[in-house]
């Protein structure tokens, strides 16, 4: 062997080295999961040189590729496109081939370059795609990179390639048992409050059905005695007031069973009813208002009443928005000024508001749209497009939470085929959307 082969050797076998130190050392410490793919792809990007990359983890219900990041990042609104079929270019051969794929390109005109070099204006001389995954297990992902910055993507770097997309799966994989552990564990607390709470309630509104039985035998009698103006008014006062407990209990009894089946992996069991649902939207914001109030946040509504009766479960409706407008209040807490922070508001106290959530809900082509809006510090698309994946923890100091709120939101939304979309920018607040297909039978 010549001293100039023993050199290159030894070059290679350092560059490999390095990239599964680095690949160790920082994804070992990446409690993240949006961290976590952006320092796969960073890494791979570095190791063998490349100009750019993209990272995708797989769908496997949909059978595609779902797009994570880009580098460079500004790159990533000129894409064409984002996710893709799990059989589709290189990305999708890497994947099904379960191999590492390398290929240099011909220089040719702009005519005839692809979509991708036409919308970023990169022309493409050279790609390396490595699926992420473990030996002989099914991959999880794909890494595909562009243009080595000096010559081509050679055997090192595909050797480099799939060293470092074993210990990247195996932390993300790590990653996820970790968060499947803490669900678990979650689900697990959750379920046991929840049968407490609903053997509570129920006892409660065994209580309340008793009361407003010995209330209406109350009433009989002193009608047939005869009631003075202020007796009568406040008989008639108690009525309504008994009918507003029982439903309250019954949304406790009701969401209890909600989390009940969530904890114990039962599909939901929604009930659905032919209703307005503009009335418990309402309600279910107005109980809120006084935390909004305390924390100087002002709670508008902008309520459709000719909005027509659609089919839905007025607990999981109401659960919906209770769990989107708290979530907004605390994305304005979060940009309120800290000695604001430390005086909120007693509830009969009037005060300067420093930020506002708005509820909305409006009928339009036979859709029903609830939106919630709030003038929060805003959020980038990756961390919205992490929160509508389940994926997310509640990204607010002043105002953390585990992130469950969101999931139950998903997954109500789910039970009525209701669509929820995020609007946002950063400094711009944001916009929770749930799109609610009509459904008057």
């Amino acid at each position: 062997m010549t001293s100039s082969t023993l050199q290159d050797r030894m070059h290679d076998n350092a560059q490999l080295i390095r990239a599964v130190q680095l690949a160790t050392r920082k994804l070992a410490s990446s409690g993240n999961f949006n961290l976590l793919m952006k320092d796969v792809l960073a890494i791979c990007v570095e190791a063998v040189g490349a100009s750019g990359g993209t990272i995708y983890l797989h769908d496997p219900s949909a059978h595609r590729l779902k797009f994570q990041h880009v580098l460079p990042e500004d790159v990533r609104e000129k894409l064409p496109s984002l996710d893709m079929a799990e059989d589709f270019g290189m990305a999708g051969e890497a994947f099904t081939s379960r191999r590492t794929v390398c290929r240099d390109f011909p220089e040719k005109p702009q005519a005839d370059w692809n979509p991708f070099e036409k919308a970023t204006g990169v022309p493409v001389r050279s790609m390396v795609a490595t699926p992420l995954m473990m030996e002989d297990e099914m991959p999880i992902g794909v890494v595909q990179l562009i243009n080595k910055v000096d010559g081509s993507f050679d055997a090192t770097d595909m050797a480099v390639l799939d060293t470092v997309s074993a210990v990247a799966t195996m932390a993300y994989m790590n990653y996820r048992l970790t968060e499947e552990s803490s669900r678990a564990s979650t689900l697990l607390g959750m379920g046991k409050v929840g049968h407490d709470i609903g053997n509570l309630a129920a006892s409660l509104y065994a209580t309340l059905s008793f009361s407003d039985m010995a209330m209406h035998g109350l009433k009989d009698q002193l009608t047939k005695r005869g009631m003075d103006a202020p007796t009568k008014m406040y008989v008639e006062a108690l009525e309504p007031m008994f009918g507003d407990l029982k439903s309250s209990v019954d949304r406790v009894v009701g969401y209890s069973r909600l989390i009940s089946d969530m904890s114990a992996g039962r599909a939901l069991r929604a009930n659905k009813e032919v209703a307005l649902m503009s009335p418990t939207i309402e309600t279910s914001g107005a109980f809120l208002a006084t935390e909004a109030r305390a924390n100087h946040v002002a709670l508008r509504f902008e309520i459709d009443e000719n909005a027509p009766a659609t089919l839905h479960d007025e607990l999981y409706l109401f659960r919906i928005v209770q769990n989107l407008v708290g979530n907004a209040i605390k994305a304005v807490k979060e940009t309120l000024p800290d000695d604001v922070q430390a005086e909120p508001l007693a509830e009969d106290e009037d005060g300067q508001m420093y930020g506002e959530v708005v509820v909305r809900y409006w009928f339009s082509n036979q859709t029903h749209f609830l939106e919630v809006s709030d003038t929060g510090p805003g959020m980038t698309r990756e961390t919205a497009e992490r929160i509508l994946s389940g994926n997310a923890r509640s990204q607010w100091d002043k105002g953390s939470g585990s992130g469950w709120g969101m999931k139950i939101v998903l997954e109500l939304a789910q039970t009525h085929d209701a669509k929820v979309t995020i609007e946002s920018e950063l400094g711009e607040g944001s916009t929770f959307r749930v799109a609610f297909p009509h459904c008057g039978d």
